[in-house]
């Protein structure tokens, strides 16, 4: 089988750099060659509740996803920690393009196939990285049933919107000193390589796919397992490809 991966996009207004670069990676031929393209998260930078002004704000990708469908490619997608609570808003994503197969279409917190004698695991990586118990905290609020009630049912998308804008200049800032300078970037590596260890004691496979960490990586571990990392999209350019359980970057443009 051939898959392809991708993450962390942050995708922050239509037609900004992210976008472009995610609607490049859709429409690239050899991901659309694959039989199963995987969304790993933070594919936007801001997506939360199931507010149908999202397919207006990004009719582009929605199009993209739709052909896809119609051209029997298998999706599959795992809500990052940008982009979250939105399994009702692909409900009514099928609600609305009632022809198309949503069979196709597939969220989780996670994902795994067997192939190639390999059991290849699919995750945003939040869950797996170690020694964050801030992060933790946050994801436990932002998860629990109060606040999943209020993204799903009061919460505006115009509140969403402005809160959008108003971090997307300061994040870009911030994202392009962060992922830039190596020495920042090796302590995030070591330490999602060894959240990775950890998980494989408990949880045997021998490929195991993250994001979130917005560092890229193929590690081979002598235990006997993969870890790759696709890193933060705007600043690799390029996707995940694993084709008959062999794996690679390929870029994106």
């Amino acid at each position: 089988m051939k898959f392809a991966a991708i993450s962390d996009v942050h995708v922050k207004r239509a037609g900004d750099p992210a976008e472009v670069l995610l609607l490049t990676f859709l429409r690239n031929p050899d991901v659309q060659s694959s039989d199963v393209i995987f969304l790993l998260g933070d594919i936007f930078d801001l997506m939360i509740g199931p507010h149908t002004q999202y397919f207006v704000r990004y009719q582009a990708y929605f199009d993209e996803i739709k052909k896809l469908i119609k051209n029997g490619k298998r999706i599959c997608y795992v809500e990052g920690n940008h982009d979250f609570h939105i399994k009702d808003l692909y409900k009514k994503f099928f609600e609305v393009n009632s022809d198309l197969d949503k069979s196709l279409f597939a969220m989780a917190p996670f994902f795994e196939f067997f192939d190639a004698d390999k059991k290849i695991y699919f995750a945003h990586g939040d869950d797996i990285e170690l020694g964050n118990p801030g992060y933790r905290i946050w994801k436990g609020v932002v998860t629990s049933f109060p606040l999943r009630y209020y993204a799903n049912y009061l919460m505006p998308h115009f509140l969403i919107k402005a809160i959008g804008e108003y971090s997307a200049e300061k994040s870009r800032k911030r994202n392009n000193k962060r992922y830039s300078t190596e020495s920042d970037l090796t302590p995030v590596k070591d330490n999602f390589r060894f959240s990775t260890e950890t998980f494989f004691k408990k949880h045997p496979r021998q490929v195991i796919v993250l994001g979130h960490s917005h560092v890229k990586d193929h590690y081979v571990s002598v235990n006997g397992y993969e870890y790759v990392n696709n890193g933060y999209a705007q600043n690799s350019k390029t996707y995940i490809s694993i084709t008959d359980g062999n794996i690679s970057f390929k870029d994106i443009f």
